[in-house]
């Protein structure tokens, strides 16, 4: 029998506040864990063509946490190959309809109902608070929101956590052909926006266009954070978007259409994953081995409340590192780094670097940059890189000795022979990294069989 929003929240919303006032016990948090493992599975399985088949032979009933890796795993080809047939229960039970963005295969479809938007949004609106209460003490400010498309949960989702913060918001949106770049750029000066939600790449293109119209993004605008989601960033970048518009940058959120929000920044800009609603393990990569909840490898989440679209042992692609911090409150116990997904690792030279080691090594230092490219290349049996960059007009520092000092950092940290350019004419796709993958938007790979 489908469980009602109000007859959810008389459950959930006593865990959630002994869980953020760390009165929550470790054995409770457990008891919660397995007994919302053995809910959702049996709600899948009674629910989900898809499950019902998948998940056949386990029995939710006798189902305990040292038993979860005995369950199968699910995956993205899953996801695409199942379709609707995934969803456990009719669409029209549904509150909101999403889908990925179908750039690295099929879209598949997102729908949430209210649990699940209910109790993703209260573990958001905690890290907006936070980061708001540290740079407005005793202030209000309006809150910019830029997603991608508008069958994008990011508008729904950052509106309601702004409704329950009081805080007004303005949904932007620079690729719509009604808005567009230049009414973007009215709205975040007119309204004084001090806050904006995006994708850092799309933070480093609003840069590159305020530019191009004239304005100084660190003086016309009274932006002081940014709330980034939706792709990878580095310290290097973060500092470098620094350097553009003089706010501070958080990676806000780590999470994805499918999986919903995984994890929520602290005011120390740590990610700290929601473990109210997930179970979260570390595989080993190449095996599937589960590692635990803790340690480095494949991130692997069960969404633990029983909605439109739960998944089991979700295989999310991404790789991170998991800490455990004793002592600290319930809420802040682990923190997460994401460090790239499987699927973009680069080779060079027989050694092979995650998106965010690379990324790192080329924007170390880097200040008043707009954007980069690297083309990976092959010459006297050796991989190569050509790394080009788009700097601000506002950069003052002496170009060539910048081209000198980040390739000798190239050499150094990814042992690779350097072709480093300053140029003008940077593709626009390459700022755009959300809407499919880093890797597509900032490698080009031009080695023979690549």
């Amino acid at each position: 029998m489908k469980e009602h929003l109000e007859t959810f929240k008389k459950r959930y919303d006593p865990i959630h506040q002994a869980y953020w006032t760390d009165v929550l016990s470790d054995a409770a948090l457990a008891a919660w864990h397995q007994e919302q493992l053995r809910e959702v599975i049996g709600h899948v399985k009674r629910s989900s063509p898809f499950y019902s088949r998948h998940l056949a032979q386990v029995d939710e009933r006798s189902l305990t946490l040292d038993d979860l890796a005995s369950v199968p795993f699910t995956t993205k080809d899953d996801l695409r190959e199942a379709g609707f047939d995934i969803l456990s229960g009719p669409l029209e039970d549904s509150i909101f309809y999403y889908e990925t963005t179908g750039t690295t295969g099929p879209a598949t479809p997102c729908p949430r109902d209210r649990k699940e938007s209910y109790a993703s949004n209260r573990q958001l609106a905690m890290a907006y608070q936070a980061v708001i209460e540290k740079h407005f003490p005793g202030e209000k400010t309006v809150v910019g929101i830029m997603g991608p498309t508008e069958v994008h949960s990011f508008g729904d989702t950052l509106g309601d956590v702004c409704t329950q913060l009081d805080l007004c918001n303005a949904k932007i949106w620079p690729h719509s052909p009604v808005i567009g770049w230049a009414k973007s750029l009215q709205l975040l000066k007119v309204l004084r926006i001090g806050v904006l939600a995006s994708a850092p790449g799309l933070l480093l293109a609003m840069a590159k266009e305020a530019e191009r119209q004239g304005f100084n993004p660190r003086e016309d605008f009274a932006l002081r954070a940014f709330m980034m989601s939706g792709e990878l960033c580095t310290p290097a970048l973060k500092n470098n978007l620094y350097s553009l518009w003089g706010a501070q940058a958080y990676n806000s959120l780590y999470g994805s259409q499918e999986a919903m929000i995984i994890a929520a920044c602290n005011a120390n800009d740590q990610l700290v994953p929601h473990r109210l609603n997930y179970i979260i393990e570390v595989l080993d990569p190449k095996s599937g081995q589960s590692l635990g909840s803790t340690g480095d490898g494949e991130l692997c989440v069960t969404m633990l409340i029983p909605g439109s679209k739960p998944l089991v042992r979700y295989r999310t692609g991404d790789l991170v590192s998991i800490q455990s911090r004793p002592g600290y409150p319930q809420s802040m116990r682990q923190t997460v780094k994401v460090v790239g997904r499987v699927k973009d690792a680069v080779q060079l030279n027989d050694r092979a670097f995650s998106a965010a080691q690379i990324e790192q090594a080329l924007l170390e230092g880097v200040e008043q940059c707009l954007g980069y490219q690297i083309v990976l290349s092959r010459a006297n049996d050796r991989d190569t890189v050509i790394a080009k960059l788009e700097m601000s007009r506002f950069f003052e520092g002496d170009r060539g000795r910048l081209v000198l000092l980040i390739k000798e950092r190239l050499r150094e940290r990814l042992g690779v022979e350097a072709t480093v350019m300053v140029v003008s004419d940077l593709a626009d796709h390459v700022n755009l990294g959300s809407w499919f993958s880093w890797k597509e938007a900032r490698i080009v790979d031009q080695r023979q069989g690549q």
